[in-house]
């Protein structure tokens, strides 16, 4: 049986939560900080010899990384925006979670804000990073001083805590990273109110992050917006974020035989794009078939005379040897939070 003082080096009595009062004979035991310095360096180290995850056959185990994963994770590391397009059950927020984790461990006075739409889904994460807090080798670990299904704080001075998609989130607080998942299935009007509250307390600082993950949900919403913004090769355009994405062929198991077997599960090759393909198809009905929008975006290039300050443009001069008919089609293109029209000119030539 334990005795009061064993007892007052572990939170509650539990001896995966080590107290500020813990001791460890580091001195016979060198290689517990060679561990501690490597960790600290080296992210990629610290998840594939230290961080657990729990597998639906194997139970809890040690995570081993795959190439996207790693990846990811020096994307996490380097940037202060990221925002992740993601095929399903590919593993994002257990990324998300050993960046947590590894930066509140080995930093100290970083706040870590986990945000979803919903205080259960939160939870959910949380309770992963729990875990694998909890399997750390104590001698890595800085002690406890609460610990709660919402929120831990370390005796380094850093913590996790979890949020949801409030006007209020996070407001007046000083917030060093928040991790967001599944950004897309979040309600306009939330993630509205949510980013007008946290993103200028984020913004005014030079090294606090944010990182958003999801896989597509249509067009027209934040993390679609993010992601084309952070696509745009135009300097004055580009919106500061780093673009990743990982998609289905990825997934070490996941082959043509295993897309096609999914694709007949699912029904359509629509609900495949949605969920594996990494397409942001268009929300509500058009008469346009997604191929064809995607190959006249593809096509679409800058005109080539502008006159008139910018009122009549032309692409190209006309062939008189050919005849044309115009036809117009209106395409709504959401961009920067503006509703535009495009115009598509299609030229039929008569010969």
């Amino acid at each position: 049986m334990a005795t009061k003082k064993e007892k007052q080096q572990f939170y509650l009595g539990n001896e995966s939560l080590p107290t500020p009062d813990a001791l460890f004979d580091y001195e016979s035991n060198p290689e517990w900080i060679a561990d501690i310095e490597k960790c600290k360096k080296n992210i990629l180290y610290f998840a594939e010899n230290f961080f657990y995850i729990t597998n639906l056959d194997e139970g809890k185990i040690k995570i081993k990384l795959h190439l996207f994963q790693k990846r990811i994770l020096r994307s996490l590391r380097d940037n202060r925006f990221v925002c992740l397009l993601s095929s399903r059950q590919s593993g994002k927020t257990t990324l998300f979670t050993i960046y947590a984790l590894w930066l509140v461990c080995f930093q100290p006075d970083q706040r870590v804000l986990i945000v979803a739409n919903k205080e259960s889904t939160a939870i959910n994460i949380f309770k992963r990073v729990r875990m694998a807090y909890e399997k750390l080798p104590n001698y890595l670990k800085s002690g406890i001083i609460e610990y709660g299904k919402t929120s831990m704080s370390l005796a380094n001075g850093s913590s996790i805590g979890i949020s949801t998609t409030s006007s209020d989130a996070g407001r007046g607080d000083s917030v060093n990273v928040i991790l967001l998942d599944e950004l897309a299935f979040i309600d306009n009007h939330l993630v509205e109110e949510f980013w007008a509250s946290v993103y200028p307390i984020i913004s005014s600082s030079k090294k606090s992050k944010i990182f958003v993950a999801s896989t597509p949900n249509g067009t027209g919403n934040l993390f679609h917006e993010l992601y084309e913004g952070a696509l745009e090769e135009d300097p004055e355009k580009h919106n500061g974020w780093k673009a990743e994405r990982v998609d289905w062929w990825e997934v070490p198991g996941r082959d043509e035989k295993w897309k096609n077997k999914t694709i007949r599960e699912m029904g359509s090759r629509e609900k495949f794009d949605q969920e594996f393909g990494n397409t942001f198809l268009q929300s509500g009905e058009s008469a346009i078939g997604e191929a064809f929008f995607e190959q006249m975006k593809a096509e679409c290039r800058e005109p080539s005379f502008i006159f008139d300050d910018g009122h009549y443009l032309m692409w190209a001069e006309p062939n008189n040897e050919h005849l044309y008919v115009l036809a117009l089609m209106f395409l709504k293109v959401l961009e920067r939070q503006l509703l535009l029209y495009k115009f598509w000119i299609l030229p039929i030539y008569v010969i």
